[in-house]
């Protein structure tokens, strides 16, 4: 039996239907107060022959918080994949963030501990691995840096690791993967999706930052080929294509056929509106849409390489225009 946290998300939806779809037995943490309806949507977005394998999956109620939730769910359980995880750059989220992906993590490891779990894999990120100099290319081997340019974002999901690291150090079987910014199809307004929505919409902007991508079905290949390996104690970078933000835009404007994103935004610029956004965002106690952490991540240009796994597995990923393409089309398909 295979217990996957984080199942409503991108990755733990995407990792629920392969498994499902390989026959596996599978369990899948669900909060009380969510509903497992995207996930739904997703699987029956995948292909109408399969639109039924949703119904495999034994949904447990829980939280990453609990830690009674996690012993209960890991009942009869030998396998566990850990997604569930908290993103934003907005600092007011810092304390929950924190709270999710280092405590929630601390949690599933001393459970998986307790319970004789036979491994775990740990969705971790690039985040996790700090900055790098000016044009060095990002791998395993790449070393934390405190930094007061590092994001809440990234230091929760480091601290995250390091609780994996903990286990890994007290006998458990486990492995790390790191993906990029992952590409695929989910709800319309969150993550990357909603590069696409603006996109979309003609969004003529871009800033110049670099960042690295992956499929969402390549991280799902990846972390179930992990599992059924014997490779214990390891983490592995997953990671497609380094591209600018501005060659990102524009590949998704070509796939809508829209006008490419014509006008570069200044940093200075963007940082004064990420800070009078933050403000508005404490008195009306709402949201904001861009931060200063938003910006700095924005502008940010960093190079990974996934040489590692794709040597190890001989394994060659999805190409980025491609991921694209599959990810708009799913969600065109899911707006209907």
């Amino acid at each position: 039996m295979i217990l996957v946290t984080g199942g409503t998300g991108l990755v733990g939806s995407y990792l629920l239907y392969e498994l499902t779809r390989k026959g596996h037995k599978v369990k899948a943490l669900l909060r009380p107060w969510k509903k497992a309806y995207e996930t739904r949507k997703l699987f029956n977005c995948f292909s109408s022959e399969n639109d039924h394998l949703i119904e495999l999956v034994e949904w447990v109620e829980g939280d990453v918080l609990d830690p009674f939730s996690l012993q209960q769910a890991m009942q009869g359980v030998d396998y566990v994949y850990h997604c569930a995880a908290m993103i934003s750059f907005n600092p007011r989220d810092l304390k929950r963030m924190l709270a999710v992906n280092v405590d929630g993590t601390a949690n599933v490891i001393n459970a998986c501990l307790e319970n004789g779990i036979k491994k775990l894999c740990h969705v971790s990120s690039i985040a996790s691995l700090g900055q790098a100099e000016k044009g060095e290319l990002i791998d395993e081997n790449a070393k934390w840096k405190t930094s007061r340019i590092n994001s809440g974002y990234a230091i929760s999901k480091y601290g995250g690791e390091r609780e994996v690291w903990r286990g890994i150090e007290e006998g458990l079987n486990a492995v790390i993967v790191n993906p990029s910014v992952i590409i695929g199809a989910g709800c319309h307004r969150k993550a990357t999706n909603r590069l696409f929505h603006n996109i979309e919409n003609f969004l003529p902007y871009y800033v110049t930052g670099i960042n690295g991508y992956v499929d969402v079905g390549d991280v799902v290949n990846a972390m179930i080929m992990l599992m059924e390996n014997s490779v214990s104690g390891e983490r592995f970078v997953l990671n497609s294509e380094n591209l600018s933000l501005r060659e990102f835009f524009t590949k998704v404007a070509d796939i809508l056929g829209k006008p490419h994103p014509r006008i570069a935004l200044n940093g200075n610029i963007l940082n004064v509106i990420a800070w009078l956004d933050e403000m508005r965002g404490r008195l009306t106690k709402s949201t904001p849409l861009l931060t200063r952490e938003n910006v700095r991540a924005s502008m940010s240009k960093s190079y990974y390489s996934a040489e590692k796994f794709s040597s190890a597995f001989h394994y060659s990923f999805v190409p980025i225009t491609e991921s694209l393409t599959e990810a708009l089309r799913i969600l065109e398909v899911m707006k209907k």
